[in-house]
């Protein structure tokens, strides 16, 4: 397939046919990662981003935690306390 690379804006892009879409199974919405390389643009879909738990965030963490209360101060709008 030949196309050609076309100004959008500020900016310059080049539209996927529908079909091809359909044959990655990629949505109009999905997340994709480009590469130049050698020469080439190489486009492929984003590894999910996995939310890490709370024992992964501190993980190797050695410190001392020491939970303490924080003043944020009088209520300075609607807030609810």
């Amino acid at each position: 397939m030949t196309t050609t690379i076309q100004k959008w804006g500020n900016s310059q892009g080049v539209r996927l046919p529908k079909h091809m879409l359909e044959v990655l199974k990629w949505s109009s919405n999905e997340k994709i990662v480009i590469i130049a390389q050698d020469n080439k643009i190489i486009i492929k879909q984003a590894e999910p981003k996995k939310r890490k738990t709370i024992d992964e965030l501190f993980d190797g963490y050695n410190g001392n935690y020491v939970p303490e209360e924080i003043d944020w101060g009088d209520p300075v709008g609607g807030e609810i306390w």
